[in-house]
């Protein structure tokens, strides 16, 4: 048995950079588990850099529709602009800068709209206490959706147990990791209505930013997947797996 938190996870928009991304920054459409340690980390209160090493072992899993996506050009300022006197006075008239300020525009791939399901366990120090600032809304520092300007909302589902399912064949509800099942081919081509998406993301860091990719497989609608696998869990009438 594995005691979760489970709680929602939504904003206005969302940016989460993909690794490969050159000159224009595409976005996963989903958070990677990464971006899920830096979050709780921010509601904790956890130095930077910190959570993939104090909040490890960490298993959590991840539930939603992928959302519409849409470009926007950033800008981003190449050099700071021309630094103020020490000593201004009352009378003195403002200047143009004698710096020129140069900037650059690029294309990000926003995600409009986002909500997701989250499913979490924390070791034992952390758990209880993430429980109760969720719980009560009372984060450390704001939590965001990739960039710190694209601000989340979490509001609490409840806590539940995760109960291990014996090897066979079930609908699971959740994004899920390559190598841990097999997905049921035949039954996924009777429903005219499920989009698989493959997708490679970050999955754990060391506190040197040395980043582990896996794959991963969602439904673009977030609805069930039917998988053959020995690593289900049933919570709350859902089969969910770990990222």
């Amino acid at each position: 048995m594995i005691s979760l938190i489970s709680f929602q996870i939504s904003g206005r928009f969302a940016h989460f950079l993909r690794a490969e991304a050159g000159a224009s920054a595409l976005s996963y459409p989903i958070p990677p588990r990464t971006v899920i340690l830096g979050l709780i980390g921010a509601v904790l209160g956890l130095v930077k850099d910190s959570p993939q090493t104090v909040l490890e072992p960490f298993q959590v899993a991840l539930a939603g529709r992928v959302p519409q996506g849409f470009w926007h050009k950033a800008k981003l300022r190449k050099d700071p602009p021309e630094s103020l006197p020490h000593l201004i006075k009352r009378s003195q008239a403002g200047k143009k800068p004698t710096k020129p300020e140069k900037a650059t525009l690029i294309a990000q791939e926003w995600l409009f709209n986002p909500s997701y399901t989250l499913w979490v366990s924390l070791p034992e120090t952390y758990h209880e206490k993430l429980e109760r600032r969720i719980r009560e809304r009372r984060w450390y520092y704001q939590p965001s959706l990739g960039l710190s300007e694209m601000t989340a909302d979490l509001q609490y589902l409840g806590s539940d147990t995760a109960k291990p399912l014996p090897s066979g064949s079930y609908e699971v509800s959740s994004v899920i990791r390559q190598g841990q099942g097999e997905i049921q081919v035949a039954k996924v081509l009777e429903r005219n209505n499920l989009a698989l998406h493959l997708l490679r993301m970050p999955r754990a860091v060391t506190p040197e930013r040395v980043f582990t990719h896996e794959g991963y497989i969602l439904e673009m609608n977030g609805s069930p997947i039917p998988v053959q696998t020995s690593n289900g869990y049933e919570v709350a009438g859902k089969v969910i797996m770990f990222l």
